[in-house]
């Protein structure tokens, strides 16, 4: 053979070999994406939980890697809520099989154990996942127009932007940190003690602490957040921002649940202009009489003075305060 032929055949040849390698390898990648869906599967069959998949298929070759989940449907072992949706696309990079992406291309059903249910749709809704080995490095969910319906109740929760993450916080090691940000917030109805801050939510971005967070993955009968709670797990708001109605603050604070589930904290939330801030809280309509005229006249003082404030409200013993002040007893969070 002519060595001109073989300069010529030999690049052809290498082009063959690496096709035919990279063909080999995404095939192999997506007969272990396919190997972890059914082992996660399995496991989770085995410890109580009920997973169903009705079909998988591959797609995107040759440059990504895509699997189709149709009908999924998952039951969990503990807390006895479910979650549905025609379908939902596994996404992964041949070149970064440790990085994940699921996103939902249909509805998602929640319905809970007291038969309630929540129907979840947005534009896009993405959850990703990175690991580190065996451990989380990073999870996360963005969201375009979400919408959260619960027909049972009045109205929808809309939000244009909805990111949340959450990642093992380097400062300690049982810590998570957890970040969440929405924009452009339309509540389905009145918050409860705030009916006058109104339905719109500009904006709220929160940076928080997650202690003891290895515990929110263990549970009790009837009680999905005892361990975590009974083991001394708290929330640390190392920032809180907050745009709704009169309410314009950054602030802190931290907080958990009581032996009895009802919310147990304090935030601290400085405020240039008060008196809007308390007569809106003054009006609302569950407001105890006696509250109601010293919310009043603290908002007076404010409005001749024009000073600002730290907004201490703080749940204790079943109570929330403002300024001190006893608003309303406290139900049970669930």
């Amino acid at each position: 053979m002519k060595a001109r032929n073989l300069f010529l055949i030999i690049p052809w040849a290498l082009f063959i070999a690496a096709a035919l390698g990279w063909i080999f390898y995404w095939n192999y990648l997506a007969s272990e994406a396919e190997r972890r869906v059914h082992a996660w599967q399995f496991e989770q069959n085995a410890s109580g939980a009920t997973v169903e998949i009705g079909q998988v298929i591959r797609h995107g070759f040759p440059v990504f890697l895509r699997l189709e989940l149709r009908d999924v449907r998952y039951v969990a072992s503990r807390g006895g809520w479910r979650a549905e949706t025609g379908r939902a696309d596994l996404n992964s990079d041949p070149l970064k099989p440790q990085h994940a992406i699921l996103e939902a291309k249909a509805p998602i059903s929640i319905t809970r154990a007291n038969g309630a249910a929540t129907n979840v749709r947005a534009d896009a809704l993405i959850a990703s996942v990175r690991m580190d080995g065996d451990r989380l490095a990073e999870a996360g969910v963005e969201a375009n127009n979400l919408v959260l319906d619960d027909p049972a109740e009045e109205g929808v929760l809309h939000a244009e932007r909805v990111m949340a993450s959450v990642r093992p916080d380097p400062r300690a090691a049982s810590e998570y940190q957890f970040s969440f940000e929405a924009q452009t917030i339309t509540l389905p109805r009145p918050v409860r003690s705030f009916e006058a801050f109104g339905l719109d939510v500009a904006r709220m971005h929160a940076a928080i602490v997650v202690t003891q967070g290895a515990l929110l993955m263990q549970s009790s009968p009837g009680d999905p957040l005892g361990p975590w709670r009974d083991g001394g797990g708290r929330l640390r708001f190392e920032g809180l921002e907050l745009n709704w109605g009169p309410l314009q603050t950054t602030g802190t604070g931290e907080g958990g649940l009581d032996a009895q589930r009802r919310l147990d904290g304090r935030l601290v939330l400085p405020v240039d202009r008060p008196a809007p801030v308390l007569t809106a809280i003054a009006n609302g309509p569950n407001i105890d009489r006696d509250a109601r005229r010293a919310l009043t006249l603290l908002a007076a003082g404010y409005v001749v003075t024009g000073n600002d404030i730290t907004l201490d409200i703080s749940a204790y013993d079943g109570v929330l305060r403002v300024e001190g002040l006893p608003v309303r007893p406290l139900p049970p969070v669930y």
